[in-house]
């Protein structure tokens, strides 16, 4: 996905080419992380000839709540997301690229260390666009990790902080070096928290259930979407309660489901077959969620796709 790199960025108001957004080595992003972010899925729907940006408005919402969990100045944080929704739509525009797009608005500090008042901090902001590769269609092998999720009392899930995401580099590596695709890790308590990018999602007696918010999970978006598509359009129950490493290998069905892994059917766990092999109710939240994103079904509710088309002269969004 990040393999090619785009000719131009959103960079603090302003689409510029690629090279003009820059920070310095010392500055605050750089040395420590200090960076909060979403990620976006825009879809092209080629039989409207238009992207649709999936919950673009929850996305900046949460993009706030991180930005205030990690106290950031308020009026200063406000001021640069509103001005990264339409970053957002005109950014896809301008780029013109007739294929699906990952889009990461950032939003971080560049001078003031560890300051949170107004006035002791200066912020930047910026918004990357990278057209998809290829999707995955084949399940998942992935392994449980030996390292631990990030517990609330550290560093909570509930703030996509980019420093955050170095608790996923060791376990990416692990699951690596173990020829699998992913880790799911475990919380300080050693029920299931999450994948570094991904929900965690059983199915078991035709009960589809998934850990809570307070086993260390990031408030999902993707996560809220799929549990409506399974309550509302599949009569599937949903239940969230903590789960058991040992219920991970007795489960009939298993998948994540984020952004970047949209939903992913998971084949096998440590090398144990995930159930017969027969995912029933994987495949069908899999199917259903991307029929909507395609625009080839009807959306979950009425703010769930935002349409822009792909012409910087264009006004209709």
């Amino acid at each position: 996905m990040y393999e090619v790199t785009p000719d131009l960025i959103w960079w603090n108001g302003d689409i510029v080419p690629w090279g003009e957004a820059t920070v310095h080595v010392t500055s605050e992003v750089a040395m420590r992380g200090t960076n909060v972010f979403e990620g976006l899925r825009a879809y092209w729907q080629a039989g409207h000839e238009h992207h649709a940006v999936v919950h673009l408005d929850r996305h900046l919402a949460r993009l706030r709540q991180s930005a205030r969990l990690l106290r950031f100045p308020d009026a200063d944080a406000a001021e640069h997301i509103d001005r990264m929704r339409d970053g957002v739509l005109d950014l896809i525009a301008t780029l013109g690229h007739q294929g699906d797009l990952y889009l990461r608005p950032t939003l971080y500090i560049d001078e003031g260390r560890y300051g949170w008042r107004p006035g002791e901090v200066r912020l930047g902001s910026y918004i990357v666009g990278h057209p998809t590769g290829p999707r995955s269609t084949g399940p998942m092998a992935c392994i449980v990790s030996s390292w631990r999720r990030t517990p609330d009392q550290a560093i909570s899930p509930l703030i996509k902080v980019g420093a955050a995401y170095q608790a996923f580099r060791l376990p990416r590596i692990e699951a690596a070096l173990a020829g699998a695709d992913e880790a799911i890790l475990l919380n300080t308590h050693d029920t299931v928290a999450e994948t570094g990018g991904a929900a965690v999602f059983l199915v078991r007696d035709g009960i589809a259930v998934t850990p809570p918010l307070a086993d260390g999970v990031l408030d999902g978006i993707t996560r809220r979407t799929v549990i409506d598509l399974l309550r509302s359009r599949l009569g599937v129950p949903v239940v969230e309660r903590s789960i058991p490493r040992t219920e991970l290998y007795t489960a009939e069905e298993a998948f994540v489901c984020g952004t970047l892994d949209e939903v992913r059917l998971v084949g096998t766990i440590d090398g144990l077959p995930v159930g017969s092999g027969q995912q029933p109710v994987a495949q069908a939240v899999r199917e259903l969620y991307l029929s909507i994103c395609s625009g080839k079904d009807e959306p979950v509710d009425v703010d769930m796709l935002t349409a822009v088309r792909s012409s910087p002269l264009s006004g209709d969004r």
